[in-house]
């Protein structure tokens, strides 16, 4: 046995004090009574009394002893140890949406934590507590927390996301605390129906059905507002009812504008279509109007795609071969192109385009907060560029087996810019005859020669978003291949990026959010009202994790705009989440052992007290009958 408090036992240094006191003190005391109250207590006590009367004195000092030595007990708190009994134990807690599924008015993520508690309350006192959570991401919450009040505190703050589950990832960090101690326990808690080894599967679920609405559009009609899907029962065949509602401004109420009856049969999508005549509105709501299990897929809210800004583009001309480029950013890239030669532009100081294209001539002062296109430039770079003109390469000439420069497109690009630019390439062969070596730091390439960017995109030094083209395109064939026109549309919707590419995801996928041109800040919104600034100044594309269910606002504030642009996206419960899941096999590698710890019983608290509650009735007792013989 060992103390939480060893220093409580200084309590019993009273134990000698009450002997003293008992030795000392004296033996008798000296009343006067009437004799017939004498008489009657004699006759009600002292046959009673009689047998113990010479221990009286000894039997209180007893009862005083075991009070301060019970009392410092108390203050002390024993420990009793308990061989081999302690376990390490290892929660992975599902945090995904169908978690939120309500069941006998609990949800399963409620019962979930219930059952955690439960174990964490019954395991022998001196386990260790670890919980792995798997909700947007795989996090470990708290690790060898061996205080069960902690552990429980931590556990009932959780809450349940809208993401999908990765349970391979938390798999693979459960593998890990296994790997480090064989004879751990690890529970698994989740409402899907995995097939485990030498795990322990908790299932939450208890089998509600549930419907959801998915793969919703609406379309605009001259006489209104066409919406249309699909519905789908997971557990049983059911009678649904769809609705369409719209807002005509944002916070606006939805009025429901038209309903359909739909017959599902259990696990099969049953198509649904709604026609309203509506003039105005500013976004669409389809639902399934019955309640269910799981109220948050029964809705789907679709905004209106965001639209490009209007692409104005002045086309800098110092070349022959200028208005080939002109017509495909005309027709690629929809855009009205005001062309002009140098001087003009220079006498002129023309400005308020969106780009600006400067096709063999590069100004001293590159114009700001608009998109630039440099196009076979003199010296490689004007002010603000960003790019190192090193040199130019001799001029291939144009017959002969080696006539050419052959060039490469851009291998295993990751970002959202490059998977942009290099978007539905078909990538022919391309050659140059000669290009500029530029040296270019934050670019990303895709076409090259060799080590050398030829065509190549990223922000310039006043942070604007640039294209370089490092060769005439009468120098090359790109002009004459299929691949031109893609190119030259990639590049458009490079540098003339909508806000955001989409207005419906799913929780948990990434929004990409461009830093438009003139685009001075940009802010999210989430549902809750979490507002997060993006960082426009050293990135073009900015992501965005949608963990929250519900509608995001996007705002950005534009150079020289009159209002800020405000755009708003959808983010749903992902389809997977909604339906009865079969999991997947799960199962820790490796043999288990069966050496675990000591544990120990400290629940003594209340059998002390209740000790100490009879010994103190017993001694009042006893004090009032001595009282009474008085």
């Amino acid at each position: 046995m060992s103390f939480y408090y060893p220093l409580g036992l200084i309590g019993l240094i009273g134990v000698p004090i009450l002997v003293l006191i008992y030795i000392i003190k004296s033996k008798y005391t000296e009343q006067t009574v009437a004799s017939t109250y004498l008489w009657e207590l004699s006759e009600k006590f002292l046959k009673k009394r009689k047998p113990i009367s010479k221990l009286t004195g000894i039997i209180t000092l007893i009862l005083q002893i075991l009070a301060v030595v019970i009392a410092s007990l108390l203050v002390a708190q024993p420990v009793f140890t308990v061989r081999g009994s302690a376990r390490d134990i290892y929660f992975v807690l599902d945090g995904s949406a169908s978690m939120n599924t309500v069941e006998d008015g609990k949800t399963r993520f409620d019962r979930a934590k219930e059952r955690i508690v439960d174990i964490i309350d019954d395991a022998r006192s001196g386990s260790t507590y670890s919980l792995i959570f798997v909700g947007s991401s795989t996090d470990v919450l708290f690790d060898g927390v061996t205080d069960k009040a902690q552990a429980k505190a931590s556990v009932n703050q959780l809450k349940s996301g809208w993401c999908t589950d990765d349970m391979p990832s938390a798999l693979s960090v459960a593998q890990q605390y296994y790997d480090n101690n064989r004879s751990s326990i690890v529970y698994l808690v989740t409402d899907a129906k995995h097939k485990v080894g030498n795990l322990s599967l908790i299932d939450v679920s208890m089998g509600a059905n549930n419907c959801a609405i998915t793969d919703c559009v609406y379309r605009k009609t001259a006489g209104g507002v066409i919406g249309s899907g699909k519905v789908v029962s997971y557990s049983a065949d059911v009678n649904l009812t769809v609705a369409m509602s719209v807002a005509e401004t944002v916070g606006a109420d939805y009025t429901r504008v038209a309903t359909v009856k739909v017959e599902c049969k259990k696990g099969e999508p049953a198509d649904f279509e709604l026609i309203a005549d509506v003039a105005e509105f500013i976004s669409v709501r389809l639902e399934i109007t019955q309640a269910d299990a799981l109220n948050a897929d029964n809705a789907v809210v679709l905004y209106d795609t965001a639209k490009a800004q209007e692409r104005k583009v002045l086309f800098v001309n110092n070349t022959e071969d200028g208005t080939y480029l002109v017509n495909a950013i005309k027709t690629s890239g929809v855009a009205q192109v005001d062309v002009v030669s140098p001087k003009a532009y220079n006498e002129s100081q023309l400005s308020g385009y969106g780009m600006y294209v400067f096709n063999g001539y590069t100004p001293l002062s590159l114009p700001k907060n608009a998109a630039i296109w440099l196009v076979n430039g003199i010296d490689g770079s004007g002010t603000g560029s960003g790019v190192g003109f090193r040199e130019y390469t001799e001029p291939r000439d144009s017959t002969g087996p080696n006539s050419y420069y052959k060039c490469e497109y851009e291998r295993g690009g990751s970002s959202q810019a490059f998977k942009l630019l290099t978007k539905n390439l078909v990538e022919r062969n391309v050659v140059v005859r000669r290009y500029a070596r530029y040296s270019m730091v934050g670019f990303e390439t895709v076409l090259k020669v060799g080590g050398d960017p030829i065509i190549a995109a990223g922000l310039n030094e006043n942070n604007d978003r640039q294209v370089v083209f490092a060769f005439e395109l009468g120098d090359s064939n790109l002009g004459l291949i299929d691949d031109f026109l893609i190119l030259v549309r990639n590049l458009m919707d490079y540098s003339f990026p909508a806000v955001i590419d989409s207005t419906l995801y799913d929780c948990g996928d990434i929004m990409n959010v461009n830093v438009v041109p003139g685009a001075e800040s940009i802010v999210v919104t989430s549902p809750s009202g979490l507002s997060t600034t993006l960082d426009t100044l050293d990135n073009d594309i900015c992501e965005v994790v949608l963990t929250e269910m519900g509608t995001y606002t996007v705002t950005a504030k534009i150079s020289g705009a009159d209002e800020d642009s405000v755009l708003y996206a959808y983010a749903r419960v992902p389809e997977a989440e909604s339906g009865v899941s079969d999991g997947e096999t799960l199962v820790l590698r490796g043999e288990r052992e069966y050496n675990y710890s000591d544990g120990y019983y400290d629940n003594l608290l209340v059998f002390f007290i209740l000790i100490a509650v009879i010994l103190l009735a017993d001694w009042g007792v006893y004090c009032y009958e001595q009282h009474q013989l008085r």
